[in-house]
């Protein structure tokens, strides 16, 4: 039974385009057809192309874990976006039969520096860490979201596996947490089959083209397909897809570690350890997830071109993550790295999503330009996309994430 009272719930307000086709696979995709089928209540036929398989290994979305939090930054929209998420996460969960949300908490860290401050990319466009976090609390104080400013020793109180010593402040947003990733986009693409979404793995989409009132899509292996709207989120794939988007977007490399839990683990397990992410150098990490210890550097590593271009990290990188998450929680400090995995990001020249359509009567609906923020948003995310292309009309809350 499907849970009652989300957007999913509620049937389209018209249906102007019966043929919907989504190209793309990750979250976003899968979120955008499984929206589609829902809320059209049988009304729009919904076709999911993707170039290999859903969660194939090479993907963006395909990971052990992503963050969620609420204390996204003095950003109103994604403030108000992470409790419709989190509801929506959860009730994914409940209709799959098991959950792919987890709430730890999460620990936003501003660390001590040697009378210098730095930030990372987390506060972007800000210079302080500081001033960013007094806008992000003003904004979460606006729309009643919860959180606790703690200092160093009150953080160490709550949490002894932090070092109280390397930080300045600390903020805790407690609904945060993590969603399972690969499980959450295969449950999503599981519900949308069941939903009526027709699943074509391997057909790889080449072009796509606005034709008279529809669109064509023309594949690797010669065929001709038709919709009356098109949906493309594919990330990385963008620009090899809609040319008329080159250079929108920069991809960067972006090396997670896994490290091997030390002998005494308990500390570092769930509901003992939150999230935690550095405003200052940008790395953040996971409590013990599947017998690992996910750690990584938000920070952009390598530029690439395209991703099939993506190499493993080297050791000096590994090296370093690890020592810099080590300052402020000594258990990971000397741990050993089990294995890497190598994702990346399609950032766009600002840092926020791109969400717009390609043509004048929005027949070609685009997401992109996820900057490394989007999977927590997934669920959102595809819907709107959804909504544009069957409505037709552009959802007044994506307005602000247009080309630019």
């Amino acid at each position: 039974m499907r849970e009652k009272g989300n957007i999913l719930d509620a049937p389209y307000k018209r249906v102007e385009r019966r043929e919907v086709a989504v190209v793309g696979g990750g979250i976003v995709g899968v979120s955008a057809a499984y929206a589609a089928a829902v809320r059209g209540e049988g009304k729009v036929r919904v076709s999911l192309y993707e170039a290999s398989e859903v969660g194939h290994t090479g993907a963006a979305s395909a990971d052990l874990n992503r963050v969620f939090r609420f204390l996204s930054g003095p950003d109103p929209t994604l403030t108000v976006w992470s409790g419709e998420a989190r509801d929506l996460w959860v009730a994914l969960g409940r209709e799959w039969g098991s959950p792919v949300f987890h709430q730890t908490g999460l620990a936003l860290l501003v660390e001590r520096g040697d009378g210098v401050e730095t930030t990372g990319g987390h506060v972007y466009p800000y210079d302080s860490a500081a001033s960013w976090l007094e806008d992000a609390l003003r904004c979460m104080d606006e729309h009643g979201a919860p959180y606790q400013r703690v200092s160093p020793a009150e953080l160490v109180e709550r949490y002894p596996q932090f070092r109280g010593a390397a930080l300045n402040e600390a903020v805790i947003d407690p609904q945060a947490g993590y969603v399972e990733a690969s499980r959450a986009v295969a449950a999503t693409l599981d519900l949308g089959l069941k939903a009526g979404v027709e699943y074509h793995p391997g057909v790889e989409i080449t072009s796509v083209e606005s034709v008279g009132d529809g669109c064509r899509l023309l594949a690797a292996d010669g065929r001709e397909m038709r919709a009356d709207a098109v949906v493309v989120a594919v990330n990385g794939w963008t620009e090899g897809l809609l040319p008329q988007l080159k250079g929108a977007l920069t991809l960067t490399e972006q090396p997670l570690i896994y490290l091997r839990p030390p002998e005494d683990s308990s500390i570092l397990m769930p509901g003992n350890l939150p999230m935690y992410i550095s405003l200052t150098s940008d790395c953040y990490g996971f409590p013990i997830v599947g017998g690992e210890l996910k750690i990584a550097d938000d920070n952009a590593f390598r530029t690439i071109g395209h991703p099939d271009e993506r190499q493993d990290p080297p050791r000096e990188h590994l090296e370093r993550v690890v020592s810099t998450v080590g300052k402020f929680l000594p258990s990971v400090a000397g741990a050993v790295v089990e294995r890497t995995h190598t994702c990346f990001y399609d950032r766009s020249k600002d840092g926020r999503f791109l969400l717009d359509a390609l043509d004048g009567e929005a027949r070609i609906i685009y997401g992109c330009g996820m900057s490394g923020r989007a999977f927590k948003f997934g669920p959102v995310l595809g819907e709107r996309l959804a909504r544009f292309a069957v409505e037709g009309e552009r959802p007044s809350d994506i307005k602000e994430f247009r080309a630019r």
